[in-house]
């Protein structure tokens, strides 16, 4: 039994992956993309283009799904599909870049809680629990 918990538990921090997310310099520019300063909180789909693998159905039905849940934006809280290719999200002290081109796997949901290093999750299955967390 403790070995399914550890399991379960190293496998929810794995699908929360941020290891394509840089910490920079904040007078770094975005080439075709969003810049997200705190205290606003941020839900984006998005698509590495670049990327062999076919976009999943599931993650389309969820992100319309979604979308048409928490949206339309508000003054502190927005969700969106979008073809940017670069995020800058600035904290307080710290700031951090995503290259969406860069990231693993086709599909993806950048979000930025406004007060923590910004979460990428490749899994549509989470997608729903972690918006529900943040807003």
């Amino acid at each position: 039994m403790r070995i399914f918990i550890v399991f379960t538990v190293l496998s929810g921090l794995a699908s929360c992956r941020t290891a394509s997310v840089q910490q920079v310099n904040s007078d770094i520019k975005t080439k075709f993309g969003f810049e997200i300063t705190t205290p606003n909180k941020a839900v984006f789909f998005v698509e590495n283009k670049k990327s062999k693998d076919r976009v999943s159905d599931h993650h389309l039905e969820i992100t319309d799904l979604l979308y048409q849940q928490f949206g339309p934006a508000t003054d502190n809280f927005f969700i969106a599909k979008t073809n940017a290719r670069d995020f800058k999200f600035n904290l307080a002290d710290k700031t951090y870049y995503i290259d969406v081109e860069k990231l693993p796997k086709r599909t993806a949901m950048i979000l930025f809680d406004g007060k923590h290093k910004p979460i990428i999750e490749y899994n549509p299955k989470n997608y729903r629990k972690l918006i529900e967390k943040i807003k």
